[in-house]
């Protein structure tokens, strides 16, 4: 009856070791399962301990990661190639309006009549407009399709920004009842590109006088390693903004807008 009893203990003592070698295999897969999760899926999970079941799980989690792994950059090969896509046709859309254009102005105004004439500058107003805008598309495509170059320089934001105030002068001033520009008087410099920046505040600007009333203010803001340039400015009260959405690219009629200038930025 002894040795019935030593071997119950035996058979139970392997049983226990067996179940705590099983949870430890277990704990171990979550915890590699945890890893891929947080983004490392390029890595395979290890086979570990002895059980067949968990070896079995294991290959089918990786050839799972296998599978995903294909598709992602099946995915994103699709995605790249659909934004130069979507770049060149933009592009291909540049040339004849530039054509156009150029045509339109060739032609001698002065042997028009009024109502001619009219017309002319209509459809040169149209031109230019589409123009512009096709431009914008043209620009974040090469945005999207990482295809854009920046070249950086020194520059002074300051003067920059005054620049662009300037050239929109007659359209804030028409606007806002009260315009206020707080820069700093002193000299300052940085490296960037002045193109983009030009282009970031020109849009910021633009936006502002479009959708906004009443007010318009920019001021700069010094901290240790940045300047922060601030523009603001009110919305009639019957509109509502979801700020959260605010830079989305399908957003309203600033959506596109405000999405190039945070790309940009």
């Amino acid at each position: 009856m002894i040795w019935i009893l030593f071997i119950s203990m035996g058979i139970n003592l392997l049983l226990i070791v067996a179940w705590i070698f099983y949870h430890r295999e277990l704990k171990d897969m979550i915890l590699q399962i945890k890893t891929i999760k947080q983004g490392n899926s390029h890595t395979p999970l290890k086979r570990i301990g002895f059980s067949k079941r968990n070896r079995q799980v294991i290959e089918e989690v990786n050839e799972l990661i296998v599978s995903f792994n294909q598709t992602t950059k099946e995915n994103q090969r699709m995605a790249k190639q659909s934004k130069e896509m979507i770049a060149s046709i933009s592009h291909d859309f540049r040339t004849p309006l530039t054509s156009m254009i150029g045509y339109i102005q060739m032609l001698d105004k002065t042997t028009l009549n009024a109502r001619d004439l009219k017309y002319v500058n209509i459809i040169e107003e149209r031109t230019q407009l589409i123009s512009s805008l096709v431009d914008e598309f043209y620009l974040l495509s090469l945005l999207d399709a990482d295809d854009y170059k920046i070249h950086n320089e020194v520059v002074n934001p300051i003067t920059l920004i005054q620049e662009q105030v300037a050239q929109y002068y007659e359209e804030l001033t028409a606007t806002f009842e009260d315009m206020t520009i707080n820069l700093a008087d002193e000299l300052i410099v940085v490296q960037t590109s002045r193109v983009d920046f030009e282009r970031i505040v020109q849009n910021l600007i633009k936006n502002a006088f479009i959708h906004g009333t009443q007010y318009f203010n920019i001021r700069l803001e010094k901290q240790e390693q940045c300047l922060r340039f601030i523009f603001e400015n009110k919305i009639p009260d019957e509109q509502q903004v979801d700020v959260v959405r605010l830079f989305d690219r399908n957003y309203q009629s600033e959506g596109a807008v405000l999405q190039k200038v945070q790309v940009l930025v």
